[in-house]
C-alpha cells in the first residue's frame, strides 16, 4: 500500500497547479488526464477585468499579475502583447467612462476601450509539457476515511485530499453548488484585417496566433447538453466580426468544455466543513448567529469554481491553498466557510431536519 502526503482528484488547471506547488511533498495527481475537459478547450487568455471597485475585480486582477510571474519563471511563454477592452454598446461606452476612475493597471484609451500592456495567453499543450508532477492515469472510484489517512481506491493511503473536480460533483458537499458554464475555443484560418499587433476583448476574445485567429468564450450557464458543434462556432465568428473584419475564413477547429463557477463568481478554496457536526453544536447559525466555531473534515481540502479565468485563477488559489495548509494564512474571501454560512440560513434547519429522518 502506498502512502502520501496528498492526493489532488482532478486533473484540470487548478489541480495541476496545486500539485506543481506542492511538489516538494509525496503528492499524485489523479484524472483521466491533464487538461482535458474545461481546461483543455480554455483560450487560456491572461486578461484583466474592469468594473466599479469591487474586492472581485481586484482579485481577478492580482491573479493575472500572479500568473504572468508564475509561467514565465518556469518557461511558458505567455504571449503578452497587451489586450484591448472593448464597450460592447452605447450603454457599456458610459460604464467604461465610470470604470475608469476605479482602473489600478497601466491602460491606455484607444476606441472607446481601454489597453493593458499586461494582456496574453499561454498554450495549453505548452502548460501540460512544462508543469510535470506526478501523475496517475485513472478515475477514482472510492474514497473513505480509515483512521488519520483517507483510503483511496483500495490502493492509496493519504494524510490529504484535495478535490480539484470542477463541475463534475465527486463527494456530496452540501453547502458548495458548483455551475457548469460552457466555453469555447475555436480557430480559423483566412484572410483579416486588423490594425493592431494586440488582442482583443468585446462579447469575446480574439488572438492572431501565427497564421490562425484563435476565439474564446464562456457564455452559456447550466448548459449540460451543450457541445460542440459547427452552429456555436459560427456564432463565436459572428462575434469577432463586431472587433476584426474577417473577409473570409474556414474553421480549423473546434474545442469545448465545461468551466467550474460558484454562485458569487469567487474560486471556492479551504478546507470542507463538517456540516452537520457544525450545525449540532450551534443549531442557532440557521437563524443567522455568525459561527463561533467551525468544524471541518480532517485532511479533505477543496479547490474549485476557477470560473473563465481558470489559468490565472488558478496560479493564485493553488498559491493560496499551501499557504493555508501550511502556514494557516487567512483564505479570505474565497474561503469555502462564505458558503457554508449562506447556506446554513437559507437550507440548514431542513438539512437537520432531514438528517435525523435518515
Amino acid at each position: 500500500m502506498k502512502h502520501f502526503d496528498f492526493i489532488i482528484i482532478g486533473g484540470g488547471i487548478a489541480g495541476l497547479i496545486t500539485a506543481f506547488h506542492l511538489k516538494e511533498f509525496k503528492t499524485l495527481l489523479i484524472d483521466e488526464g491533464i487538461l482535458n475537459g474545461g481546461s483543455g478547450a480554455a483560450g487560456a487568455f491572461l486578461f484583466p477585468k474592469i468594473s466599479k471597485h469591487s474586492s472581485y475585480t481586484n482579485f481577478i486582477n492580482d491573479a493575472i499579475l500572479e500568473s504572468f510571474s508564475f509561467y514565465e519563471n518556469i518557461g511558458i511563454n505567455t504571449h503578452k502583447n497587451g489586450v484591448l477592452l472593448l464597450p460592447r454598446d452605447e450603454k457599456d461606452i458610459e460604464k467604461f467612462k465610470e470604470y475608469e476612475k476605479y482602473i489600478k493597471l497601466p491602460f491606455e484609451k484607444i476606441k472607446n476601450g481601454f489597453f493593458f500592456k499586461d494582456g496574453g495567453f499561454v498554450e495549453v499543450d505548452e502548460v501540460r509539457k512544462k508543469i510535470e508532477v506526478p501523475f496517475l492515469e485513472g478515475i477514482v472510484k472510492s474514497l473513505k476515511k480509515e483512521k488519520n489517512f483517507w483510503l483511496v481506491n483500495n490502493e492509496f493511503y493519504a494524510k490529504n485530499i484535495i478535490l480539484a473536480t470542477g463541475y463534475k460533483e465527486f463527494l456530496k458537499i452540501p453547502y458548495i453548488n458548483i455551475r457548469p458554464i460552457w466555453g469555447e475555443r475555436i480557430e480559423i484560418s483566412g484572410i483579416w484585417e486588423s490594425d493592431l499587433n494586440i488582442y482583443y476583448h468585446k462579447n469575446c476574445s480574439v488572438a492572431e496566433v501565427g497564421e490562425k485567429l484563435r476565439i474564446g468564450a464562456t457564455h452559456k450557464r447550466n448548459c449540460l447538453k451543450c457541445h460542440e458543434n459547427i452552429e456555436e462556432a459560427n456564432e463565436l465568428i459572428k462575434k469577432a466580426k463586431e472587433i476584426i473584419d474577417i473577409k473570409k475564413y474556414k474553421i480549423e477547429n473546434i474545442k469545448g468544455g465545461f468551466r467550474a463557477a460558484s454562485i458569487d463568481y469567487f474560486p471556492i478554496v479551504g478546507k470542507v466543513i463538517d456540516v452537520y457536526k457544525t450545525l449540532r453544536i450551534q443549531p442557532n447559525i440557521v437563524k443567522g448567529e455568525l459561527p463561533k466555531e467551525i468544524k471541518y473534515i480532517e485532511g479533505l481540502y477543496i479547490i474549485n469554481g476557477m470560473g473563465g479565468r481558470g489559468f490565472s485563477n488558478a496560479v493564485k488559489c493553488a498559491k493560496m491553498l499551501k499557504n493555508y495548509i501550511l502556514n494557516k494564512e487567512d483564505l479570505g474571501k474565497i474561503d469555502t466557510k462564505r458558503l457554508f454560512i449562506k447556506w446554513a440560513r437559507k437550507e440548514g434547519e431542513k438539512f437537520l431536519r432531514d438528517f435525523k429522518e435518515n
